[in-house]
């Protein structure tokens, strides 16, 4: 019960303090003016203070952390498997989004050869994660925010869930953002590139490509990176050597 407390009046308060934020967004909006959007986005980067050092986390996420720098680049999409989307996705956006949040495995056995979906619980040795996860990233090409909680919700109280169902229009169509949510997402991704969710009723806020996991073998020398790419999804293998962490392959799996 002491949890669940704590959790409704976080929750309470991350509402009461993004309100200043949304009201702005929303002038920003109505206003149509674009300085003022500026003025949004600034103070949320003001507030993306990334980690200062890796030498005060454990190894675990230490290893976490080294493994996501190396992985992450939106404006290398080549390097994992560009998908349906091409890799020009997000070449026109002056901001990047970082995930908040990154879940860990470790594995008893000596390899991550799992088919993909493969029922793993069995064989899992720990479960541990990452909140307020804030890897330190630059980009000549975009400034970095990350989505803080309260940033999260202000977002999707901002475009709402207005949508066309999954198949409108044709059987092989996605959701899609329509009437007040569709404006507001072509208004926010003059600087952003927010992608509608597949299945419809929320947003991938994140750019991607987001993580899911990082799973490790049992002795942590073999990392998988499970990731999503807009509708698709994929896995990259990396191999710890002379301690440092190297991507060995990276390819996409899945479809929505």
């Amino acid at each position: 019960m002491r949890y669940i407390l704590l959790l409704i009046c976080a929750f309470s308060f991350s509402t009461c303090f993004g309100q200043d934020e949304l009201k702005n967004l929303e002038n920003a909006y109505k206003n149509k003016s674009q300085s003022q959007y500026d003025q949004f986005l600034e103070h949320w980067r003001s507030e993306s203070i990334p980690i200062t050092s890796l030498d005060s986390l454990g190894k675990l996420q230490k290893d976490v952390y080294e493994i996501f720098i190396n992985f992450y680049n939106p404006f290398n999409l080549q390097r994992i498997g560009t998908g349906e989307w091409g890799d020009k996705l997000y070449s026109d956006i002056d901001y990047v989004i970082i995930q908040n949040t990154i879940f860990i495995y470790t594995y008893k056995t000596d390899s991550l050869n799992f088919h993909v979906f493969a029922d793993t619980d069995s064989l899992v040795l720990s479960k541990d994660s990452i909140m307020n996860f804030r890897p330190k990233i630059e980009f000549e090409q975009a400034k970095t925010l990350y989505l803080l909680p309260k940033y999260d919700l202000v977002i999707n109280k901002f475009l709402g869930s207005k949508n066309f169902p999954l198949g409108a229009g044709g059987i092989m169509n996605p959701s899609r953002a329509r009437g007040q949510s569709a404006k507001r997402l072509e208004f926010m991704n003059k600087k952003l590139n927010i992608i509608h969710g597949h299945w419809g009723g929320y947003w991938h806020i994140e750019t991607h490509p987001e993580v899911f996991s990082v799973d490790f073998n049992n002795d942590r020398t073999i990392a998988k990176v499970n990731y999503r790419l807009v509708y698709q999804g994929g896995e990259a293998t990396y191999i710890k050597e002379n301690g440092k962490w190297t991507l060995k392959d990276a390819h996409l799996t899945w479809i929505e």
